[in-house]
């Protein structure tokens, strides 16, 4: 998952282009401006695949 906003800023610098993830943090809004902002393209998926 992607959480925060500066996992977004971080993964830019190094040239991340695209996120896959299950959505459902309450900081999604963030985190898709982030992507935005970025130019990243963000895929929520609405599978998770870890289990606690």
């Amino acid at each position: 998952m992607v959480n925060f906003r500066d996992n977004v800023d971080e993964a830019a610098r190094h040239g991340v282009r695209w996120f896959a993830e299950p959505g459902g943090s309450i900081r999604d809004d963030e985190v898709a401006r982030a992507c935005h902002e970025h130019g990243i393209s963000l895929v929520r998926t609405g599978v998770r695949l870890f289990r606690h």
